[in-house]
C-alpha cells in the first residue's frame, strides 16, 4: 500500500512539471561515453518519453572518447590547445569516422530499445542533417587549428520546423563551410550554440564524472559560475561546461542543467521533481525574486514553522504576518516559496528590522540568503532608512560576515521593545547602510 501511495504522490507532483514542459524546447548533449555505456538504453526511454510528453528535443552526441581511441588505433597522436583538439588533415578521416560511428550507434538504440518499454507500439522520428556552419578556428597563439572550427550560423528556422513537425532531432559535432571544407566542433559549444540560436527553454548535458564535484551546489547563478571558472581546481571539462552554462543564461536560454548518469532516471528526476537531480544553473531567482502578496502567506508559513519550532525564528501570527505582507520579499521555485525576509520599518525612527529570514533546507548553499538582504538593504535605502537591526539567537557569525555588529546598547523601537521576550536571550545587532 505504501508503494502504491509513493506512486500516487509522485505522480502528483510531476503534473506541473509535465504542463509545464510541453512543447518547450529543450537541448540535451550526452557523451559518448554515456552512449557506449549500460547506462544508456535507459536514457534512450527517457528521451522517447519526453518527446512522447510533447517536449521538442535537439540531441547532439559527443564523440571525444571515440575520437581519442580511433586516432589511438591508426597511430596518431592527439593534440590540444586550449582544450581543443587539433584537427589535422590527417586526422580528419578518422575523426569524422568515429563520430559517425556514434550517430549510428545513437540511431539503433533509439530504433531497438522502444519495443521493451512502456512506449512499445510508439514511433520517434529522429532526423539529422547539415544544419550547422561552421568556420575554422585559424590560429590560435601561434598554432594553427586546421580543421578544428567554432560555429559560424545554425539554421535555426529548418529545425524548428522538424520540431513543430514532432521530429527528435540528432545533430553530430561537425560543422560544414559554404566551400565544403568539413570541422570538427566542440560538442559543448555547439550545444551551447545551439541552445542560443533556437532559444531554447532549457539546456542540458548529460556527462559522467559530474557526481565527484560534490563542492558544488545544486542551484548555481551565473556569478557563482564564474567563481567556478576562476578556481584553478575546477577540472576543464566541468569549466566548458559552467562557460557555456553562463553564455546560455545571458541568452535568455532560462535553465541549464548538468547531469551525471549514474543513476537511472537522472533525467526524469530532474525535470520532473522539486528537488531535482543534478545541477542547475538559472538567474531565475536573482532576477525574479518579488515582493511578496497575501496569498504567499501559507507559504511563509510553511517556510518558517520549522525555525519557530526551534527556536531560531521568534514566533509569528498568521494575522501578524498578514499585517507585515507588504515588507516581505521572497523566492519561489516551481509554486514553492523556498526563501523570503522581513524589512520592517518603524514608524518613528529612520531605521528598520531585519526578520524572518529564512531559506529552505534544500537550497541552503545556493546563495539566496544573501541576495535576499542585498535586497532587503537596497530597499530600506530607497526608503530613506539609514540604520538596520535584527535579533538573532543562533545566525549572529552570517550577520557579522554581511557587516552588522553586536550592539548592547541598542535602544529598540518602543513597539518592538513592547514584545521582546528576554527569555530567548537574542542578541541585537545592527548596521549602518
Amino acid at each position: 500500500m505504501s508503494n502504491t501511495q509513493d506512486y500516487v504522490q509522485w505522480f502528483r507532483g510531476a503534473a506541473p512539471y509535465i504542463k509545464a514542459h510541453r512543447k518547450k524546447t529543450f537541448v540535451i548533449m550526452v557523451s559518448d561515453e554515456v552512449i557506449f555505456s549500460d547506462r544508456f538504453i535507459g536514457l534512450v526511454h527517457d528521451i522517447a518519453l519526453l518527446n512522447h510528453l510533447g517536449i521538442k528535443l535537439v540531441i547532439l552526441h559527443g564523440s571525444r572518447n571515440s575520437i581519442d581511441k580511433h586516432l589511438q588505433n591508426n597511430r596518431l597522436d592527439s593534440k590540444f590547445h586550449q582544450n581543443i583538439r587539433i584537427t589535422d588533415s590527417a586526422a580528419l578521416p578518422f575523426v569524422v569516422q568515429a563520430i559517425n560511428e556514434v550517430k549510428t550507434h545513437f540511431d539503433s538504440q533509439l530504433s531497438m530499445g522502444l519495443p521493451n518499454t512502456p512506449m512499445s507500439g510508439s514511433e520517434i522520428s529522429l532526423v539529422g542533417g547539415n544544419f550547422v556552419i561552421g568556420m575554422p578556428l585559424g590560429v590560435i597563439d601561434g598554432i594553427d587549428m586546421q580543421h578544428s572550427g567554432k560555429v559560424r550560423a545554425i539554421k535555426h528556422e529548418a529545425i524548428n520546423e522538424l520540431l513543430a513537425l514532432n521530429h527528435v532531432v540528432l545533430l553530430s559535432n561537425l560543422g560544414y563551410s559554404r566551400t565544403g571544407e568539413i570541422f570538427n566542433l566542440p560538442t559543448e559549444e555547439l550545444a551551447g550554440e545551439v541552445a542560443r540560436a533556437l532559444r531554447a527553454d532549457k539546456l542540458i548535458f548529460i556527462q559522467s564524472g559530474l557526481s565527484e564535484t560534490e563542492t558544488l551546489a545544486s542551484t548555481l547563478s551565473t556569478s557563482q559560475c564564474e567563481a567556478r571558472l576562476l578556481d584553478p581546481t575546477t577540472p576543464a571539462d566541468l569549466s566548458s561546461l559552467l562557460g557555456q552554462a553562463i553564455l546560455a543564461i545571458q541568452a535568455q536560454v532560462k535553465r541549464v542543467h548538468l547531469i551525471d548518469p549514474q543513476v537511472d532516471g537522472g533525467l526524469l528526476l530532474e525535470l520532473f521533481t522539486r528537488d531535482g537531480y543534478g545541477i542547475m544553473v538559472t538567474n531565475l531567482f536573482y532576477e525574479g525574486s518579488r515582493a511578496a502578496c497575501i496569498d504567499d502567506i501559507g507559504g511563509i508559513l510553511s517556510l518558517i514553522e520549522p525555525l519557530e519550532a526551534s527556536g531560531a525564528l521568534v514566533q509569528r501570527s498568521r494575522e501578524q504576518i498578514e499585517l507585515e505582507i507588504m515588507h516581505f520579499q521572497v523566492i519561489e521555485k516551481d509554486g514553492m516559496i523556498i526563501a523570503c525576509i522581513a524589512c520592517i520599518p518603524d514608524g518613528e525612527k529612520m531605521l528598520a528590522e531585519i526578520a524572518c529570514l529564512a531559506v529552505h533546507e534544500n537550497y541552503q548553499r545556493a546563495g539566496f540568503g544573501n541576495q535576499l538582504l542585498q535586497i532587503a538593504e537596497d530597499r530600506a535605502k530607497t526608503s530613506g532608512i539609514t540604520l538596520l537591526y535584527t535579533l538573532t539567537t543562533r545566525t549572529s557569525h552570517w550577520f557579522f560576515e554581511h557587516g552588522f555588529i553586536e550592539s548592547s546598547d541598542f535602544n529598540l523601537p518602543t513597539a518592538k521593545r513592547d514584545s521582546y521576550n528576554p527569555a530567548r536571550a537574542s542578541k541585537i545587532l545592527s548596521k549602518s547602510i
